[in-house]
């Protein structure tokens, strides 16, 4: 019996046959040469070679560790986290390293160079460290590290699941394998808001007076005038406004946006209207929304939210919500599930308010005026 390659090889009408079947196995995978020891081995063996003859350069073996806890599935829902955080800190680190090469090119000749310490990822035993210091912290707590009367739950899919949080955007998460960094809160208020002049988050700002501080956000007054006739512009002061940016965004990626809108001019005008409607107020939080482009914090600024994200943004889908209620996670996209979208519901819970506020007047689309009981 005759074994053809067919072409199997790579190599297009290849005719070649072979009377047993290792001639052709052989063929399609041919021997290779050993960059230790030049010894041609076939692929298959290459790595048994290097751990029986070279150890010192063979792959390291990822260790199985059993779960040293009862309940399994948070335990790997706490140890994916981690992975995830780590591999977003890999991809920082390389980013960094790019642009440090960069500059030293441009520099004279490339006499003078920047080296960057490169990011070391830790190895299993380590990140199943990190993940029990993680469990071990989690237990203790009644709320979350921002203050709030919610436990973050082990679970994806949620508003309320635990999230890891840098205080400080400058440094990775887990800092010499430690959890300095780091604050366990909410999915809802992990995001992308940080404090422009210390690069610190939400968290790393307030600390535990966090939803402290947002409690006292919600009794200021607005001012309505002087937010909508500085947003109603495109630019303020050569600087983009926020709400219009927010808009641009939306309608450059959002292809049921540019659908239902004839230019990024008209989806403008009738977000203006929405943020009118609400009084400069999140839907969310009730939260005035008096954050703009060139202040220090942007975690109160307006953000455009579509309130079921599987919709798009689209009329009666939209709401205003302030900057770190805002949050990005592909969880919200799950149809199957409405535990990870933010309600007045679930927020008053968070911050511990057990009724809605009341409003004494609300605003139609064109900014008319109606009774609040309307």
């Amino acid at each position: 019996m005759e074994h053809k390659c067919g072409g199997r090889c790579g190599v297009e009408d290849c005719e070649k046959t072979y009377k047993t079947k290792h001639g052709l196995t052989n063929h399609l995978n041919p021997k290779k040469q050993c960059t230790i020891c030049f010894i041609l081995l076939s692929p298959n063996y290459m790595a048994d070679h290097k751990r029986r003859c070279h150890p010192e350069h063979a792959h390291t073996i990822r260790a199985r560790l059993s779960c040293p806890v009862d309940d399994k599935r948070a335990f790997r829902f706490l140890k994916q986290k981690v992975h995830g955080s780590l591999r977003s800190d890999k991809k920082r680190a390389e980013k960094r390293v790019k642009r440090a090469r960069e500059r030293a090119k441009k520099r004279a000749l490339g006499i003078e160079t920047i080296e960057v310490a490169p990011f070391l990822m830790p190895d299993t035993h380590a990140r199943q460290k990190i993940t029990m210091k993680i469990h071990d912290r989690w237990l203790k707590m009644e709320g979350d590290d921002a203050g709030g009367f919610v436990k973050p739950v082990l679970e994806p899919y949620n508003i309320f699941s635990l999230t890891y949080e840098r205080n400080y955007n400058d440094g990775d998460h887990f800092v010499n394998n430690d959890l300095e960094n780091i604050s366990l809160v909410i999915l809802g208020i992990n995001n992308g808001a940080k404090h422009k002049t210390n690069n610190t988050s939400l968290t790393g700002t307030y600390g535990k007076g966090t939803v402290a501080e947002l409690k006292r956000r919600r009794n200021l007054t607005v001012d309505l005038d002087a937010i909508m006739a500085r947003e109603s512009k495109p630019h303020v002061k050569k600087t983009p406004a926020v709400v219009y940016t927010s808009c641009n965004n939306v309608y450059r990626v959002d292809k049921k946006t540019q659908a239902q809108f004839g230019s990024v001019g008209e989806f403008f005008t009738y977000c203006l209207r929405l943020l009118r409607k609400q009084r400069a107020r999140c839907a969310i939080s009730d939260i005035p929304m008096d954050g703009h482009a060139w202040s220090d914090a942007n975690f109160f600024q307006p953000s455009l939210d579509a309130i079921d994200p599987t919709l798009g943004h689209v009329k009666n889908n939209l709401r205003w919500v302030v900057f770190c209620l805002n949050a990005a996670d592909n969880a919200k996209k799950n149809k199957a599930s409405k535990k990870s979208r933010w309600t007045r519901q679930k927020f008053l819970q968070y911050i511990g308010l057990s009724r809605k506020r009341r409003l004494g007047e609300v605003y139609d689309l064109y900014g008319n005026t109606t009774p609040s009981g309307n």
